[in-house]
């Protein structure tokens, strides 16, 4: 029975893993081509602004995860 305990296990510590390195490396993807996406996501007569808004963007992103994560946790 333990052996079946400790294969479970470590599925879950592969799979969240792997997820949150999928995650981590979206994050990054989005921070380093802020200014890319500024210009195309914004208006683009206030270059400042529009990257601000872009990092406010990303800001949110970090600020939500935990409440998806208390969301998914409570629905299984």
């Amino acid at each position: 029975m333990s052996d079946k305990k400790t294969t479970g296990i470590w599925k879950v510590i592969s799979a969240s893993s792997m997820g949150t390195m999928i995650e981590w490396y979206d994050f990054y993807i989005f921070g380093s081509l802020a200014t890319l996406l500024s210009t195309k996501f914004f208006p683009p007569d206030n270059p400042t602004a529009a990257f601000l808004s872009t990092l406010a963007t990303f800001a949110a992103g970090f600020v939500v995860r935990p409440f998806g994560a208390l969301f998914f946790w409570k629905i299984r």
